[in-house]
């Protein structure tokens, strides 16, 4: 039996793709202070969180030790501490527990923050927002400027203020159905994709500092960035016989897997999918018995 998928409305898609539309999304945020904080995130990421300056950010990667994706996450500069975004903040802390020794670190979850997301070209009129790489205080708590749009995590309290700032701009509310299609139209990795994969197969290698020193997995990045020898691509898939975690098959051969699954508003199902790179834009591979079609993100109003 084919999982539930619900279809997002044109109205939310438009949002995405031509203004701007805001998702809350799942994760949490983590606090790191004390003399040792930015040495001792620097050491654990795959960014130069040393050279981040007071009221700037980034976006990175934890690792394990096969250069496998475990975590991602977002780094903001604030006065005496490091802000730290990520999709299971409670399981990154106990992490950073066991390599804490003598390290002057302190890590907390801080609940009641909400992490949001507003999408699309023209995020940054609907929100006021800083230069590329800076935050700005917003609500009690930021926003940051990033290639999609902005990134706003305020406390929970404040969602209701920041809904109708963007609402009273122009902007649209969305849910999560649509900013998982969207997401699929551009051909851009969240979870389901990038946990257990190597950055550079997912899309996420500008997350890599190739510059900076040991870190927890930094070995094999420095070997994939000497060698380039990847063997896995993020593409798009259409059919539908599509399933979250299912195997994807070229005749018999196993070939890769599902990942986020989306449903169009016409009703047909689209995924990302990690394929082996052999298997090229066009072809038919089976999922679960049924045949999908390989597409090449970015696709365009959701087709190829």
């Amino acid at each position: 039996m084919r999982s539930a998928v619900a279809a997002p409305s044109e109205a939310e898609l438009e949002a995405l793709r031509q203004g701007a539309g805001l998702v809350r999304q799942a994760g949490g945020l983590l606090e790191v202070r004390g003399a040792d904080r930015a040495d001792f995130l620097h050491n654990q990421c795959t960014s130069h969180v040393k050279g981040l300056p007071p009221g700037g950010w980034l976006e990175t990667l934890f690792l394990n030790n096969r250069g496998q994706v475990e975590f991602l996450g977002e780094v903001f500069h604030l006065p005496e501490r490091l802000w730290l975004t990520t999709d299971r903040p409670a399981e990154l802390r106990q992490r950073f527990l066991r390599y804490i020794i003598f390290d002057q670190v302190e890590v907390a979850e801080l609940p009641g923050y909400a992490l949001l997301e507003l999408v699309g070209p023209r995020a940054a009129e609907v929100l006021p927002a800083p230069e590329a790489g800076r935050w700005a205080e917003h609500e009690g708590g930021v926003v940051a400027r990033h290639a999609r749009g902005l990134r706003l995590v305020v406390p929970a309290e404040r969602l209701e203020a920041v809904r109708r700032q963007v609402l009273g701009a122009g902007g649209a509310e969305v849910s999560p159905e649509a900013y998982a299609l969207w997401r699929v139209e551009q051909g851009l990795a969240g979870g389901l994709e990038a946990l257990g994969e190597l950055p550079q197969e997912v899309g996420l290698e500008a997350r890599v500092s190739y510059k900076k020193g040991c870190y927890l997995g930094q070995e094999i990045m420095a070997r994939l960035e000497a060698r380039g020898n990847t063997r896995y691509r993020l593409v798009a898939l259409q059919g539908e016989g599509l399933e979250p975690g299912a195997e994807v098959r070229r005749g018999e051969k196993a070939v890769g897997r599902v990942g986020t699954v989306a449903l169009s508003p016409q009703g047909g199902r689209l995924a990302l999918a990690l394929l082996r790179k052999e298997v090229g834009a066009g072809e038919e591979v089976q999922v679960g018995g049924s045949a999908a079609r390989v597409l090449e993100p970015p696709l365009r109003g959701g087709k190829p």
